[in-house]
């Protein structure tokens, strides 16, 4: 079986996929970036981790993440452990997931929304937020910026993965349709 690292704009099914896959295939133990970085906030806040331009670990957390993968993977082989992994995070830019993730037992790609403006975007997160997602507690005007951010940023995850030849899932329309053919996809190159 592969493992599976699955990056790409925040709100855009990265989660949802991942528990999609661990839900039909139960070997699969999820590493969720988001909570890794959290904890790093939490224990380590010198370090800076969420801040744009800090110092400390904020410009090593990909690798560190890559590096928590792989040890987990090779640790979990050493020890003949029956299951395998999916990362999923917001964290990585393709350039990094190309080279840090570039291991032939890896599926990697990228989820975004290219195709949407920034009022669709919004929607689509009212769509599919719960309580428990961090853009049900914030305001309108913080929702509005965090659209503006990723629309911008989908746009260039799909061009650069275009560029860098990794699999680009566009989840602008249809998301719960567009999920379940990923999956099937995911099956076909997990099989392989």
């Amino acid at each position: 079986m592969k493992n599976i690292a699955i990056f790409g704009a925040s709100r855009s099914g990265k989660s949802t996929l991942s528990r999609m896959i661990a839900k039909k295939y139960p070997q699969y133990q999820i590493f969720v970036g988001d909570d890794i970085r959290g904890a790093f906030q939490h224990i380590l806040p010198q370090n800076k981790i969420n801040s744009r331009g800090g110092s400390g670990m904020q410009g090593d957390f990909q690798k560190f993440l890559a590096y928590l993968f792989y040890k987990s993977i090779k640790s979990i082989k050493r020890n003949k452990g029956d299951f395998n992994y999916i990362v999923e995070t917001c964290d990585m830019e393709p350039e990094q997931a190309k080279e840090l993730f570039n291991e032939k037992n890896t599926i990697v790609l990228f989820l975004g929304f290219p195709k949407q403006t920034v009022e669709q975007h919004i929607e689509q997160i009212k769509e599919y937020q719960t309580p428990k997602d961090w853009t049900y507690t914030r305001t309108e005007k913080c929702i509005l910026e965090h659209a503006k951010d990723w629309t911008k940023k989908s746009k260039e995850f799909e061009e650069k993965c275009k560029e860098l030849d990794i699999w680009f899932v566009d989840t602008s329309k249809d998301r719960e349709k567009v999920l379940k053919d990923t999956i099937q996809t995911i099956e076909n190159l997990i099989a392989e």
